[in-house]
Formats: structure tokens, sequence, C-alpha cells
């Protein structure tokens, strides 16, 4: 799963925060300002500076037609097609959502500078705040010699078609020059987040400001708000944890090594212990329906799906425990029917058990109508405006089919 890769490996964003802005214009930096920078980044991370990087201020619409052209050359309708269904299926967004739209929207109005790794050039926007220009200097500078020593676009690539690796490699990405932004900042006042009380005071996890300035964000979904902020802010302390153990090796060692998922990142002792996810098999399609798209669910997904549809502590909890999971949506063209199929294991169990009951309640919060014909111990079945769904429990393992035209009799 995670859409969220596929729209953004053309660019790398510096997104806006939203605790608050002050008005003060943008301007142009110098080459001196630059140049400081630059040599400031190398000192740290080690990066050689092989060239200066060209700046140029843009629009809000600027930017939202670049978006625009950017996704229509590296985005084909079937990959947009598959995506949005996938999201749909599982519940993540409503029925009428508009996947396009809303990234090029989201992006346009938090985007306050980006870095474009086929033009080796930054872009900062016109509505930009001042205080703000020193912030996106060190974070696009940051993408720009790290992308001289190890090119960010191959980087990406090698993510391939799964989004979890995808979504970790991002993660190395926006997090590292993330990092580096306070890291750099903190030097400056003669400290480093490598002394405990530095990392504690400027790593500490900020609560929600206030988002009424960005409509755009406080309405989307909220598995479009927390995959959009995954990089930056879990990246962050996926680095200062490599940094601490590595020290200044780390900059390069998460782009030669780097994690292969998103429980990779949110538990950098799996990173470094390459403790990998799981990839449990999946019933094979119907006879007429032919899969439509596949992939693997990981435990940010996991845990999003859980605080949208339980709460934040089932989440916190319940997702860790995820050994892997697949999905897979099947399509019936001839009936207009797509079907996910989606299997889940877990550490033990007991975490089997708990998400057995957990899926129920998520199956009975993204249905409006659901009736059920039959349920026990192991197994939970019915009928949804979606069509029939079976949820059946085996050992660590829970698997469900949903969207069916005829009763699901199939187990783990």
């Amino acid at each position: 799963m995670g859409f969220v890769p596929k729209f953004r490996l053309v660019l790398c964003f510096l997104l806006l925060s939203l605790s608050g802005v002050c008005q003060d214009a943008p301007s142009l930096p110098t080459a001196q300002e630059i140049d400081s920078i630059l040599k400031g980044l190398s000192s740290i991370t080690g990066f050689r500076i092989r060239k200066h990087l060209p700046f140029q201020l843009v629009t809000r619409e600027e930017v939202n037609q670049y978006l625009k052209g950017q996704i229509q050359r590296s985005v084909k309708p079937e990959e947009l097609r598959a995506e949005e269904a996938t999201l749909r299926k599982f519940g993540f967004v409503p029925p009428d959502f508009d996947l396009k739209k809303t990234t090029i929207d989201l992006l346009t109005e938090q985007a306050a500078a980006f870095y474009d790794f086929h033009r080796k050039k930054l872009f900062i926007s016109d509505w930009a705040t001042q205080n703000m220009r020193e912030t996106a200097l060190v974070h696009e500078l940051a993408h720009a010699l790290a992308d001289q020593n190890f090119p960010i676009q191959k980087f990406l690539a090698k993510g391939g078609d799964d989004s979890e690796e995808s979504q970790a490699r991002e993660s190395v990405v926006e997090g590292q020059a993330s990092w580096l932004m306070i890291e750099f900042a903190a030097r400056q006042m003669g400290r480093s987040l490598k002394d405990p009380e530095t990392a504690r005071e400027f790593l500490k996890e900020e609560p929600a400001g206030d988002d009424s300035a960005y409509p755009v964000f406080s309405k989307a979904p909220l598995y479009i708000r927390r995959t959009l902020m995954f990089p930056y802010e879990d990246g962050q302390r996926f680095q200062q944890a490599v940094f601490l153990k590595e020290g200044p090796s780390a900059f390069a060692h998460v782009f030669e090594q780097a994690p292969v998922s998103t429980a990779q990142v949110m538990h950098p002792d799996r990173y470094f212990g390459k403790v990998v996810a799981t990839k449990p098999e999946l019933p094979k399609p119907l006879k007429h329906s032919k899969p439509f798209v596949s992939g693997s669910v990981g435990e940010l997904d996991q845990s999003i799906l859980l605080q949208q549809y339980l709460d934040t502590g089932s989440a916190s909890t319940l997702a860790p425990r995820l050994k892997g999971a697949s999905y897979r949506i099947d399509e019936n063209k001839s009936e207009h029917r797509q079907m996910l199929v989606y299997v889940s294991e877990w550490d033990d169990e007991k975490s089997a058990v708990e998400y057995f009951a957990a899926y129920q309640r998520v199956l009975r919060g993204k249905w409006k109508q659901l009736e059920v014909t039959s349920q026990d111990a192991t197994s939970f079945r019915g009928k949804s405006e979606d069509g029939y769904f079976s949820v059946v429990l085996s050992g660590t393992r829970v698997l469900s089919e949903e969207g069916f035209a005829e009763p699901v009799l199939s187990g783990v």
C-alpha cells in the first residue's frame, strides 16, 4: 500500500510548519550564504561538495502547474486507479475520493520549497515566510548534497513497486534532511544532537499546531496526513538512532544500507537486526476474476487503520506486533466488481486473536450496512453494501475476503 511515494518521487519537499507563520516575504539567497551552508552540511555528513545549486522563487500557481505536469508524466492512469482502489477498499478514504486532485492541492498548500533532482534546482515558494528561508535552504541543500553523492532518483527508484520499501527509502531522504536542519542550527549554538540533553530538547515530539491556515491538510483523510508527515517525523528519529550508533558514517550508511520497511524506520533496532516482514500467501483468485493490484501492508498502514477505526492506544500496542501482511484486489469486469483479499500474520496467537476482534470493528466502521450471517471464535461472515465478506482466524494469521458476489467459505 502507501500511495504517497509514487506521487512524490519526482520531487523532494520541505513542508510548511503548522505551528504558525510570519508574514515577511522571502528573498533569494546569496552565493555566500549557499556556500556557507553547504560547507557546514559537508562537515557534518562528510559528503563532498561537487557543484553549487541554482535557486528560483515560484508562485503558488506555478507550483500547482508544475506538480500537475510532473504527476502527468510520472504516474500512469492505471497506477492511479490501482492506488485509489486500494485506499477505498481498505476504508482509508471515502468512495468519491479524488487522489490526484487532493495530492496536488495538498502539496501546493504545504510546500515551502522543493528540490527537483531532474533539473538539479531548488524552488522556493514566494509565500514561504522569511524566517523559513534558512530552514528551507538547509533542508534543500541537504538534499542537493546527498544527491551529488548518492543520486536520489536512483536511490528512490530501487524501492520498485514495493510500497513499504519505497516509504522507507523516502524516510531516509526526508528524514536525513530534516535531521540536518536541526543539527545545523544546534551547531551554530555550539551544541549537537549527539548530546542526550540537546536531543531531548530539539527532537521532542511537538503537539499538533493550529492547522486552520491549511484547509486541504486539515480536511484530508488521516491516512493522507500520516503518510505525508511520516518520512519527515519518523525519518528524522530514525536518522538520529543511526547517528548515535554509527557516528559520522551514519549519513552514508543509510543510503548504502537502506531500511526496507516502515517497521524498520519506526523501530531502528529492527533495522540494525535486519528483521524483515513476512509475506503470507493469499488464496488464488476466483474463476472469471483477475488480479488487479497487490502488495504488502506494513506497520504504518496497520497503525493508521487501527487508529482510524478503533483508537490510538490499539494502534500503538497492536500494530508493532505485525509480522507481515499481503493484499490483492481482484477484478471481475463483467460484474463491475472488485474484491479485496487480505491476510495478516502476527507475532503470536494472542495477537492474532486481538486483531481478529479489532478487524471486525474496522469492518463495522468502514461500511454503513453490515449484516452478520455467522460468527464464532474463529470466523466472522456476512454481507455489506460492498458484497459478501469473510474474516477467518487460523493460528497466527487472519484472512479477510471482502466484496464478493456470493458467500465466501474459504479460510486461511
